[in-house]
């Protein structure tokens, strides 16, 4: 079963934790991992962003069990953020409406199953 988590640290967190998750030649192992970087948080009338953050912004979907290092960095933007994976919003919905069932996001309209 695969689960799909965010995160957000420093940038020297995100390198510590990374060799976590990596073999000796730095590929992935147990997860995919798609690295947003500093979020824009806002933006001025002309686009510009004035509220960069400064934590670094994390995907991974994992393959196994998520790893326990990683749990106090799990973030939850209203699904789904600024990325997703293909095909595995569930995924991150589920997670989602397991830490905040009484969302809008995560409540069945009646009449709906």
């Amino acid at each position: 079963m695969n689960t799909f988590l965010k995160y957000e640290m420093t940038p020297t967190q995100w390198d510590s934790l990374k060799t976590k998750i990596t073999d000796e030649e730095g590929n992935y192992v147990g997860c995919a991992v798609h690295e947003i970087g500093f979020i824009c948080k806002a933006h001025d009338e002309e686009g510009n962003c004035t509220d960069l953050s400064n934590k670094w912004s994390v995907d991974i979907l994992w393959y196994e069990e998520p790893k326990a290092d990683f749990t106090a960095y799990e973030v939850y933007p209203s699904p789904c953020g600024v990325h997703t994976f293909a095909g595995c919003e569930g995924e991150y919905l589920k997670a989602y409406c397991a830490k905040f069932p009484d969302s809008p996001f995560c409540v069945v309209p009646d009449g709906e199953s």
